[in-house]
């Protein structure tokens, strides 16, 4: 597949307690350009992630990715962003409980609370895990959800020496705030392969405002300041990071669609990501474009 490449040479998101039990100290060394520009390539590969579980949360999504199956949107679309290609996948999603015996007192098309096992395949790649779906207040729609993914594994070449992957811990909390939303995320991935593992961690709570109130997740603006922790080979970076106006559209599946998100080092060195449009993203280091 197409994504095979960038994946081995991209920097991920690792587990805090990992980084705690390799007793691995944040660096006050500054960011290096080459270092930055796997940030750079690791952010935009984890923004399908990010989008995914905010979109449409109240409908859902039938696909031949996924199986042909109706899964709640922010279920469907965590899977879809592992990029599996439609042609001769096999994929399940069962769910516990069963669809007919979901509570759903509010009526928007998220269970009280379901897991749901997704197994899915196409030749020698394998998607394995559980995301589990949960409603804040069943009997109120606008309440907000919860999505936590456990044990969700992406492997490439399975079983071959050549064998790599990806991991993803993922919790977003969507809570209603009224006319606003508050959107913690923990958001952990690890990527390995024949580079070794790399990774990266960050955890904040953004400040949603929907577009409109009546249809609060069809496009809105985030904004949050947090840290995040950049792990390779031989350092840890911890980053401080802004957003200004940070877009979002249900119609875009891969990035956010407009502002910025600023990071930087101890040393004052600084990373700009810049989402021009849908999947179109200016990154600079110290004001040069990598």
């Amino acid at each position: 597949m197409s994504y095979l490449r960038p994946l081995s040479n991209t920097l991920v998101l690792v587990l805090v307690s990992l980084l705690a039990a390799c007793g691995q100290q944040p660096t006050t060394d500054p960011l290096t350009k080459s270092d930055a520009q796997k940030l750079k390539e690791s952010l935009v590969q984890s923004n399908k992630y990010l989008v995914a579980t905010i979109a449409s949360p109240s409908g859902v999504v039938t696909t031949s990715r996924v199986g042909g199956q109706n899964l709640p949107s922010p279920v469907a679309n965590v899977i879809l962003a592992s990029g599996l290609e439609p042609q001769s996948i096999d994929c399940t999603a069962s769910e516990t409980p069963p669809r007919a015996q979901q509570q759903d007192l509010d009526n928007d098309k998220i269970p009280l609370q379901a897991s749901y096992q997704v197994n899915c395949s196409v030749g020698d790649t394998r998607l394995k895990g559980s995301i589990v779906l949960k409603d804040k207040n069943d009997n109120d729609p606008k309440s907000g959800y919860t999505v936590d993914t456990d044990q969700y594994e992406l492997t490439f070449n399975t079983g071959k020496p050549n064998e790599s992957g990806l991991k993803l811990d993922l919790d977003v909390d969507v809570t209603w705030s009224n006319p606003n939303y508050a959107v913690r995320y923990n958001f952990n991935f690890e990527i390995y392969g024949s580079d070794g593992r790399f990774g990266t961690t960050y955890a904040y709570t953004a400040t949603y405002a929907p577009d409109n109130a009546q249809s609060p997740f069809a496009g809105g603006t985030f904004n949050y300041e947090g840290t995040l922790d950049f792990r390779t080979t031989t350092k840890l970076y911890r980053l401080t990071g802004r957003s200004t106006g940070l877009k979002y559209s249900n119609s875009c599946k891969e990035t956010f669609v407009g502002g910025s998100w600023r990071l930087e080092d101890t040393r004052g060195n600084t990373l700009q990501v810049v989402y021009n449009a849908c999947n179109n993203v200016t990154v600079t280091y110290n004001g040069e474009a990598l």
